[in-house]
């Protein structure tokens, strides 16, 4: 989840717990609401430390009690014993809260960093959801103003938010289902079949179907009461990805269940070169932070070539994909540039 939606889940859970002071509190909520997300600032300096660190070990369940102790430890110090136990407590709610809320969306959290690097995720909500943020700001806000009707505002709040993962959870079934029933016959046995979350509706879903080189995927927008069986057309548009500069997602938005389009990525054909330590070490890298990934693009240049890999998992009608891996090797396959960023379409 965003910053935003963490620092209010913060300042809610600090008005809810008991403590010495509401304010002090308050102030203890945010600081422990952005502690897990310190490693973002990886990225500042370095895009490859921060896909490879972000969610791990500050998000693992091994770091929830350690970070609840290091501020507990911190609040007794300043402010005397009185304000260990609740510090503690707080800790422990907001860091709990943290996780839940950065495991319902795709990006993957490494609970169990430093021991597995295993991504988990629920696939609830999207990265960004100004309904879940409205919602716990909203009951911050109210816990704020007054003590004692705020606090239950915010208790409502709070239930509120957690209902809307219950629905989340609901329609992500239902747009789970329906993907394996739309990929049944388009794919092999073996297949990757997940459904993920899309911006602004806990009903827009991205179905997906990914084997080692073909991805086939369509984006859907579920109605109020998703039917638990597909009647209608599917339109499959063939799209080769092969050697296509910044490829973007198609623009033709979400589609009803029984008029999907499904639309099929293909990887660049041809066979990879022997890779060098240091590009065969970015590579690894990119593969274990990407989920769905796709080589879109193999591109012979004058001696050298330029590979470029995309996540479809970063799926938004009509964007380009967010983090895309571009390599240029030489002719031996050692690595002459490598960067992981936006797509970027250089002038030869």
């Amino acid at each position: 989840m965003d910053p935003v939606t963490h620092v209010a889940s913060g300042l809610l859970l600090s008005q809810l717990i008991p403590a010495p002071s509401r304010w002090w509190a308050a102030l203890a909520g945010v600081i422990l609401s952005v502690l897990p997300d310190l490693d973002y600032f990886l990225g500042m300096s370095d895009r490859l430390a921060y896909i490879r660190y972000h969610r791990a070990f500050t998000h693992s369940l091994l770091a929830v009690p350690l970070w609840a102790l290091l501020v507990a430890g911190v609040g007794r110090v300043l402010g005397g014993p009185r304000w260990f136990q609740p510090l503690l407590l707080l800790g422990l709610a907001v860091l709990a809260v943290h996780l839940l809320l950065d495991l319902a969306t795709s990006y993957g959290t490494q609970l169990f960093s430093p021991f597995s690097r295993r991504k988990f995720t629920l696939d609830l909500v999207f990265i960004i959801d100004p309904y879940m943020t409205g919602m716990l700001a909203a009951g911050a806000l109210a816990a704020l103003i007054s003590p004692a009707w705020g606090r239950k505002v915010g208790m409502v709040c709070l239930v509120a938010a957690g209902f809307y993962l219950f629905i989340c959870g609901y329609y992500h079934h239902q747009a789970l289902s329906l993907a394996r029933q739309v990929f049944n016959t388009e794919t092999r046995a073996g297949a990757t079949v997940a459904a993920l979350p899309q911006p602004f509706s806990c009903r827009r879903w991205q179905l997906i179907a990914a084997q080692p080189r073909e991805i086939k995927q369509a984006l859907v927008e579920l109605p109020y009461l998703a039917p638990s069986r597909l009647h209608g057309s599917i339109r499959e548009v063939q799209e080769a990805a092969a050697n296509i500069p910044c490829p973007r997602v198609p623009a033709g938005g979400y589609q009803p269940p029984e008029s999907l389009i499904i639309q099929d990525w293909r990887a660049a054909p041809g066979a990879l070169p022997v890779f060098g330590p240091e590009a065969r070490r970015l590579l690894d890298i990119y593969l274990d932070f990407a989920r769905f990934p796709l080589l879109a693009r193999a591109e012979s240049q004058s001696a050298d070539l330029l590979l470029e890999w995309v996540d479809l998992r970063f799926t938004v009608p009509g964007r380009p994909f967010p983090f895309v891996l571009q390599m240029r090797l030489d002719g031996e396959g050692n690595l002459l540039q490598g960067e992981i960023g936006r797509c970027q379409v250089r002038n030869e």
